[in-house]
């Protein structure tokens, strides 16, 4: 799902990178790697909404299929904590001397699934 502001992000992005902001590469890791959590926050939303119309439906096979949809929920926000985690350290060590943000194997250290 696009948003409004996505394609204004990238160009903002590019802009800054191009004004001695950063090193390029650094910045569309960045944004490549915000793109990715957005997108499991938006599968949360989701899901959070299918939980919350079956409960609200009180039928036995929809309260139940909430058990696997939680237990999504719950891996994704493992998922989130772990993809900040490493935009974290990716930022820290591009900012403080570090290779852009890569580690010496040369991953952005991003978990996509």
């Amino acid at each position: 799902m696009k948003r409004n502001g996505e394609t204004k992000r990238r160009r903002n992005v590019a802009e800054e990178a191009e004004q001695g902001g950063g090193d390029p590469a650094m910045w569309e890791d960045l944004d490549r790697n915000f793109r990715q959590v957005q997108s499991v926050l938006d599968r949360n939303r989701s899901l959070i909404q299918q939980v919350n119309d079956n409960h609200q439906s009180r039928m036995a096979d929809n309260m139940s299929k909430n058990v696997a949809l939680i237990q999504e929920l719950n891996g994704n926000i493992s998922k989130v904590v772990s993809m900040y985690s490493d935009l974290n350290t990716n930022f820290s060590s591009a900012f403080h001397g570090g290779k852009n943000g890569r580690d010496g194997g040369g991953t952005t250290g991003t978990r996509a699934n």
